[in-house]
């Protein structure tokens, strides 16, 4: 890889979790544990990542601390063992003969070791994620912000590309063959956005082909809210896919709640044309700010989607250690939002971020650009 390679098999270990730990009812002496109660002095600990010989001999010489042993899910244990096999086979001690089997049962289809943690703690915890690509020696954040810039210019630029590309080539025929596309019914339009979603297996790519077209007034807002909800009902194919491959339940329990999400969203939303109106009101108002503040879409995204939902997890984390705190909280957020709303409204705050003026040129803008596309339509039906 040119910029960055990851380990997956740290991801997944750190996505899986760390290993549970037991406490142990009887440990064999015998076998060289330690009795029950006397644990080892944590430099004894620092043996772990010696292979070999050695490794093994530091083990019978040492009373091995048993009074707890973690359980180890077979995946786990899959990627522990592909991250280092060397370190897997000789690091780690398996429960067998040291602890009771009724113990090591405990662990049920999972795997018992004695020292899990610090195998755990060694080798995925404390290892670095990122192994390839000139972002390695930059270490993991400042590798993964380095990367994530990278990655939001490509974006950036390939939109502005393909925005500009689009506008030349559909501003001759091509045009009306588009505008055609836009009087499918809009139940149709929802299933067309759907199949063309499930061939790519991406929303995204969906969405960022349709939205340029929007913006330069080929595809009505009208016809891109349909397109775009069997976008959303499209992705969730993806996961339906992945949690079949699995079959496991919880695999396809988040499958199917990814699918009714959606389609719950749409049946409040869609069918009704006044509950319609609202999320194409709000594109419209957010559009005409986005217009005129070109960081007002990086503003939005802030606080929809992380100011927002930080707020409510916050409220929500309060009621967990105190009620009253909780209710005292939320009753200033709603104040706070209570207030803002009166002087959006009331006080004429919009006004003051985008005069009426300004609002009314967009708005002739908006209105012209849907008599160019209602123009084309009358002479092709012609």
């Amino acid at each position: 890889a040119l910029v960055i390679e990851n380990n997956k098999y740290i991801i997944n270990a750190l996505s899986l979790g760390a290993p549970t730990v037991m406490a142990t009812t009887w440990a064999n002496i015998t076998e060289g544990c330690a009795p029950l109660g006397v644990r080892r002095l944590d430099a004894e600990s620092s043996n772990i990542g010696e292979t070999g010989a050695r490794s093994l001999l530091s083990r019978r010489l040492e009373a091995i601390d048993c009074s707890r042993f973690y359980c180890v899910v077979k995946d786990l244990d899959s990627n522990l063992k592909k991250i280092d096999k060397a370190a897997h086979k000789n690091d780690l001690i398996k429960c067998s003969g040291y602890i009771s089997e009724a113990d090591e049962e405990r662990c049920g289809h999972g795997i018992c070791y004695l020292n899990a943690d610090e195998f755990y703690i060694k080798y995925v915890e404390n290892r670095q994620i990122i192994k390839g690509g000139f972002t390695q020696g930059a270490g993991d954040v400042s590798g993964g912000i380095i990367t994530l810039v990278i990655a939001l210019a490509f974006l950036g630029g390939g939109l502005v590309s393909l925005c500009k590309l689009l506008k030349m080539l559909l501003m001759g025929k091509a045009k009306r063959y588009i505008v055609k596309a836009t009087k499918l019914n809009d139940y149709v339009a929802i299933i067309f956005g759907m199949v063309i979603t499930i061939v790519v297996q991406s929303s995204s790519v969906t969405t960022s082909a349709l939205t340029p077209l929007c913006g330069i007034g080929v595809l009505p807002l009208s016809k891109m809210l349909p397109m775009t909800l069997g976008a959303n009902i499209g992705t969730t194919t993806t996961a339906l896919i992945a949690s079949l491959a699995a079959f496991t339940h919880d695999a396809v329990h988040v499958a199917l709640c990814h699918l009714f999400f959606n389609l719950i969203g749409i049946l409040i939303w869609f069918p009704v044309p006044i509950m319609r109106r609202v999320p194409l009101s709000a594109a419209r108002l957010l559009g005409l700010y986005a217009s005129y503040y070109r960081g007002f879409p990086m503003v939005y995204v802030l606080l929809a989607f992380i100011a927002i939902p930080a707020a409510l997890l916050g409220v929500s984390m309060t009621f967990n250690f105190s009620i009253a705190g909780g209710v005292v909280l939320l009753l200033e957020l709603l104040g706070l939002v209570a207030g803002f709303l009166f002087w959006w409204w009331r006080l004429g705050g919009c006004y003051k971020v985008l005069p009426k003026d300004v609002r009314k040129q967009r708005q002739e803008a908006l209105e012209a650009a849907d008599k160019e596309v209602a123009a084309v339509e009358q002479t092709e039906q012609l």
